[in-house]
């Protein structure tokens, strides 16, 4: 055989090997733990850039086999933060990202009742993937470091909800020493600590822009525990105090009930102020809510020069993000007919009825660029002893 035959031979084997399978969409049909159709094994079978289309199904998928694991980098679209629920069960964690080097969309779910003895009751991303969660609810999830998500990577986390979860440090989320978390158009509430962040501990970068953290607390930042460097922006802070000894950098257009720990001090910050906000509710769209109600310090006060605007509050599509010709303040926008009257509050069940649109990627991002990212020495992971500052609620 000559040597130009063995070539040709060998080529179509060797395209075989280079060409990369096209990315496919796996379609979860049912809510069961495990076996075909369910969640779990869509994880099992996805390869790198697969979309996980789960938006056909309500109710919950109640773990009883464990956490679910992903080890490739894919897309999870579910139904609706209103209609379908991942339940940890109480007996372990609700996503663990494997592998670093990933990248991980989670959209359209509740991931409730996560536990974990370590890190990340919700979702644990130890290994230093890149992690966006969209239009989500982080619910009554507990570890001992971030009992909603423990990020030790990208996390950005944009039109959600992280509430009522528990941790011995950081209750919401804990954003580790190699982490950057960005948090947009989402709502911190309820979350607490022992004895700090309850909210959100960060030992790296954080910047969080048009969100809303109500009722947080721990001994020392009930809203938030700095150790790092943190950006805050058109923000409001009711009943969630910040303690740092880090560096916290105002962007200004923050409404805070407290003194903000001293460090809201740029244009258009608010302090000492009550924000006058509504019950964590169901105010439309799939997550929950804190509405401005009539009056409140934070309508119509936001950046006038924020550009360019997110076109739509957490709340999603249908709830536009100005009215009246300037943004507010926090992640909820007072609509053309005011303020919502009050409503029950919504839970992730099978009665809900109608499926919202989910995307893969955040409707909004932050308007400050992030500081480059810190390349610290690994650092240990203790709780670290209560610093003073200032009281949380």
């Amino acid at each position: 055989m000559s040597k130009l035959k063995a070539v040709a031979i060998c080529l179509p084997f060797v395209c075989a090997l280079t060409i990369p399978a096209h990315a496919t969409t796996i379609v979860v049909s049912n809510t069961n733990d495990s076996g075909p159709g369910s969640l779990r094994q869509a994880l099992v079978i996805a390869n790198n850039g697969d979309t996980i289309d789960a938006r056909g199904v309500s109710g919950a998928i109640t773990l009883t086999s464990g956490e679910l694991l992903v080890n490739t980098s894919v897309t999870i679209n579910g139904a609706g933060a209103n209609v379908l629920a991942v339940d940890g069960n109480m007996v372990g964690r609700g996503f663990r990202i494997v592998s670093s080097g990933l990248t991980v969309t989670i959209s359209g779910f509740t991931i409730r009742n996560g536990h974990a003895g370590t890190t990340g009751g919700g979702i644990d991303n130890e290994n230093n993937a890149s992690v966006t969660v969209n239009s989500c609810t982080i619910s009554g999830n507990s570890a001992g470091l971030g009992g909603g998500i423990f990020n030790g990577g990208t996390l950005t986390i944009a039109d959600s909800t992280v509430s009522g979860n528990t941790a011995s440090t950081g209750g919401g989320t804990y954003n580790d020493g190699a982490g950057t978390e960005t948090i947009t158009n989402s709502t911190f509430s309820g979350n607490t600590a022992t004895p700090s962040g309850g909210g959100i501990f960060n030992i790296n970068i954080l910047v969080l822009t048009n969100s809303t953290l109500s009722g947080n607390s721990a001994g020392f930042g009930g809203g938030i525990y700095n150790l790092g460097t943190v950006q805050i922006g058109d923000t409001i802070l009711n009943m969630s105090a910040i303690s740092s000894s880090g560096t916290v950098t105002s962007l200004g257009y923050n409404l805070s009930s407290d003194n903000g720990g001293g460090f809201l001090t740029g244009p258009g910050d608010q302090i000492n102020t009550n924000p006058l906000l509504g019950p964590l509710q169901n105010n439309g769209g799939p997550t929950l809510t804190h509405a401005l109600l009539a009056g409140s310090p934070g309508i119509n006060t936001g950046d006038p020069n924020f550009m360019p605007p997110p076109s739509f509050d957490q709340r999603g599509p249908g709830f536009d993000r100005v009215v009246s010709g300037r943004i507010d303040k926090g992640s909820f926008e007072v609509q053309a007919g005011g303020t919502p009257t009050p409503t029950p509050s919504a839970t992730a069940t099978a009665t809900a009825t109608s499926t919202p649109t989910v995307t893969s990627t955040p409707s909004a991002t932050p308007r400050p660029t992030p500081v480059p990212r810190l390349q610290p020495s690994p650092r240990p992971r203790p709780t670290p002893p209560p610093r003073p500052g200032p009281q949380a609620s």
